[in-house]
């Protein structure tokens, strides 16, 4: 009888974890991309050359969480940055960015990535000088796959 409660209990952790929590192990200070030249050649219309989503500082990973999101134009150094808040939507998280500036969309991809797909109206950032708006309908920066890297490597 002892054994059975006990293997009852055992999954429960499982059961409890959140996408917020699978998506963001402590291990994983941030996620990024540095799309290779190579790419970038085959991917004409694709304006991002870098991109990085990191949970917002001070943010304890729960049941929803609040992100951080940048990205570099092609060609350019400067950045254009955003947050959005998240909240948990089937496997995944759907977020809405600050200031009604568009949605996308995070899920679980394989050896620990994240998909960031970008909702139909698009999505928009600022930076020092402009905005930068991303289609979800058109052009090559509709989805990014970003890799788990340590904080020290995020910019």
């Amino acid at each position: 009888m002892i054994r059975a409660m006990i293997l009852m209990v055992l999954p429960l952790p499982l059961l409890a974890q959140t996408a917020a929590t699978a998506m963001f192990p402590p291990e994983a200070s941030c996620f990024q991309r540095h799309y290779s030249a190579a790419h970038l050649a085959r991917h004409p219309q694709q304006k991002i050359s870098e991109i990085s989503l990191t949970p917002a500082e001070g943010q304890a990973v729960s049941t929803s969480l609040v992100v951080d999101i940048s990205v570099k134009l092609r060609g350019r150094s400067d950045s254009y940055i955003g947050s959005a808040y998240c909240e948990p939507q089937g496997d995944g998280l759907s977020c809405g960015m600050e200031g009604d500036a568009g949605a996308f969309t995070l899920s679980l991809s394989e050896a620990g990535a994240l998909l960031l797909t970008v909702d139909p109206l698009g999505i928009s950032f600022e930076g020092a000088q402009n905005f930068l708006t991303l289609s979800g309908t058109s052009g090559d920066d509709q989805a990014f796959l970003m890799h788990p890297v340590a904080a020290v490597a995020c910019f």
